[in-house]
């Protein structure tokens, strides 16, 4: 869950989030908002997980809940849009942006090109194809070996994180207590006049924050290979996005201790500016070295981070593939299982060839997962609304009394509705109607393919 949770979209957006909200506090307290609306939304999938622990995770719930069209409807996106889509502009731009501080610029340079086919190869996506051939590979040998890369790829920028928060906050309780106290950003970002964000402004910051928070669901999708799942799921459900949202405000916490919130609202600094503002404002430090390897130890941390999104993805793709495949919803092989390692072989190679032609085809500045989130929130939002269906039909005992239901779901339903009126109420302010039309269409499409494979399969 951590590992699908934390990406680069703490770093990505702070900039975007603090220029719509005036004032610190508030972007201290979005942050804390975007971390109850995960909560909520992963303790509610919990009480789902209790009743039904089967591969698939949101698709078994919606197919026991309201019927395999809707199951095949979420199926369809995650298999041929989001999942590849965002292993594969996640690996793109991560080697895009990120190769060339480690490599050079010639990552982004043309490697191959048919002119007469309108088709360019850089060598960045080359270097995404390999990396995920090489994800590829250790899931090809088993959970085991992928969850092991998976604990290291998330553990070590988690460390790292934490270790520079935690830098953080000894230095300034050493000027607050014992130096010059003028030294410090935070008091001066503080001082700012406080002031009330604009409803449509501050929407679309929580819009941000929403996405930066996705992914608390992944681990449902492996159901039945959980061990003790009754005991297993919730406290991961629980302690998981707890933790998450932890780093995340300890993350916020350093922006606003270590860069002037104004040029962290424009996006002035980069984000690995950070380290030079910690170790020239607080630490004393004047290394030139040392501050100029900053970049380059940021770029790795970001790298491990979306290796483990992309790790978590491959993994989490694979069992909604062998769940659709047992209902024979799609392709039967693909949810065969090796006998050893007891792994979708053929259904995880098949998602990694999907992603690898987004790779060579998609533009990373495509709007393909624009218009596919639309439609994974509007079912996100059926899937926890379930929640009330299963507990009417199952008188079980809830999991987390007096949290789980039925807080969690009323929570998580409310503030992702608002969610996705904002979402599309954006796109209709900016008379960007192409999202909106595609959004609907690829669920008509999804809709359409469900009727065609039920009338010619069986």
């Amino acid at each position: 869950m951590m590992g699908n949770m934390i990406g680069i979209g703490i770093f990505v957006y702070p900039a975007l989030i603090s220029s719509l909200l005036p004032h610190p506090i508030w972007f201290m307290l979005f942050w804390l908002i975007g971390g109850i609306i995960a909560l909520s939304g992963a303790l509610s999938s919990a009480e789902l997980a209790s009743v039904y622990p089967e591969l698939g995770g949101d698709y078994a719930y919606l197919r026991n809940s309201y019927g395999r069209r809707w199951a095949f409807l979420y199926g369809f996106f995650t298999f041929f849009i989001t999942f590849p889509g965002s292993i594969a502009l996640g690996l793109s731009l991560s080697v895009h942006y990120q190769g060339a501080i480690i490599l050079g610029d010639w990552v982004n340079t043309v490697c191959y090109s048919l002119p007469q086919f309108g088709f360019v190869l850089h060598y960045y996506q080359v270097i995404a194809v390999i990396l995920l051939l090489g994800l590829t590979v250790v899931n090809h040998f088993g959970i085991e070996s992928s969850i092991r890369f998976q604990k290291l790829v998330t553990f070590l920028p988690v460390v790292f994180l934490v270790g520079v928060g935690i830098l953080t906050i000894i230095s300034i309780l050493y000027y607050v207590l014992i130096a010059d106290q003028s030294k410090l950003l935070l008091a001066t970002n503080l001082n700012i006049p406080f002031s009330f964000p604009d409803l449509l402004p501050s929407g679309t910051a929580l819009v941000a924050i929403y996405w930066t928070y996705a992914g608390w669901n992944s681990p449902l999708a492996m159901g039945e290979e959980i061990q003790n799942p009754e005991k297993v799921i919730p406290r991961a459900m629980m302690f998981g996005p707890i933790v998450v949202m932890s780093i995340y405000l300890l993350l916020g916490f350093i922006f606003i201790a270590l860069l002037p919130y104004e040029n962290l609202q424009t996006g002035k600094d980069p984000f690995f500016i950070i380290g030079k503002y910690f170790l020239q404002n607080l630490l004393q430090l004047e290394s030139t070295i040392f501050i100029e390897w900053i970049p380059r130890i940021m770029t790795y941390i970001i790298i491990f981070i979306i290796l483990g999104n992309t790790n978590s993805t491959i993994i989490t793709g694979s069992r909604i593939q062998v769940a659709m495949s047992r209902d024979r919803l799609f392709i039967e092989k693909l949810g065969h299982l090796h006998p050893k390692t007891n792994t979708p072989i053929l259904g995880i190679w098949m998602q990694s060839a999907w992603a690898i032609l987004m790779i060579l085809f998609v533009s990373k500045e495509s709007n393909l997962l624009n218009f596919s989130f639309i439609c994974i929130i509007a079912l996100s939002i059926l899937t926890i609304y379930s929640v009330f269906l299963v507990k009417k039909k199952h008188n079980r005992p809830h999991l987390i009394p007096y949290l789980s239901y039925p807080i969690a779901p009323i929570v998580y339903i409310l503030t992702t509705t608002l969610i996705l009126f904002l979402i599309v109420g954006n796109y209709i302010r900016e008379g960007n109607y192409i999202i909106l039309f595609f959004a609907l269409l690829s669920a008509l499409t999804g809709f359409l393919l469900y009727e065609l494979w039920r009338k010619f399969k069986f």
